[in-house]
């Protein structure tokens, strides 16, 4: 098992987020592995969040955990406790559980935390090859894997929403989340990094 963690580029809150992440790898003996540049594979030049599709060229192992950088933990827990290592792991999207938003219909699950097996290492490629050379949708990969899993009716162990609890305009949260997603309802880039940096000064030194 990896984690793999894409920063290309770099980000102002990299160094307020990856403490974090190294020290629950740390705490569950897995390697973190960050992505900090391009690779050949992006022959359509997308957006660093298509990489990912390429996570087991990365990576040589069975399993690899998908983490974005703005997911960010508030406690320590271990991994065995939620993944299921022979199926695609992923939590609902809070637009699809609050509001019920499905996209075009095939949207439920959010791409900032997947747990994936190697056996579909090919299929994730092939997204990239058909969907990013002239893409269509918004939300970079997101929408595509959904199709993806949609369409071949993928099993997915659904993880327990606390596993990616969602920024919804409110800095506190309680107690049972486990890491906590500065991505939706974020007003800027400017408040992202804002969020985030408080995340670590209220929160680092308690894990």
């Amino acid at each position: 098992m990896t984690v793999l963690v894409i920063n290309v580029g770099g980000t102002r809150y990299d160094k307020y987020s990856l403490p974090f992440i190294q020290k629950i790898c740390d705490y569950n003996n897995v390697k973190l592995h960050v992505l900090d540049k391009d690779i050949p594979q992006n022959t359509n030049k997308a957006h660093p969040s298509w990489l990912k599709l390429f996570c087991f060229d990365l990576i040589n192992d069975d399993f690899i955990i998908l983490w974005d950088l703005d997911l960010v933990p508030t406690k320590l827990y271990k991994f065995k406790d939620f993944f299921d290592l022979d199926k695609i792991n992923a939590c609902y999207d809070c637009s699809f559980t609050q509001q019920g938003f499905t996209f075009n219909g095939k949207f439920k699950y959010n791409c900032g935390l997947m747990g994936i097996p190697k056996k579909y290492s090919n299929d994730l490629k092939r997204i990239y090859e058909e969907q990013s050379k002239q893409i269509t949708y918004p939300s970079h990969e997101q929408y595509h894997v959904n199709d993806w899993i949609f369409d071949n009716k993928i099993k997915v162990n659904k993880l327990d929403q606390n596993m990616n609890s969602m920024f919804n305009g409110i800095e506190s949260f309680p107690d049972s989340v486990l890491n906590r997603h500065y991505t939706w309802q974020i007003r800027s880039r400017e408040h992202r990094e804002d969020l985030i940096e408080k995340h670590y000064e209220k929160y680092y030194n308690q894990l």
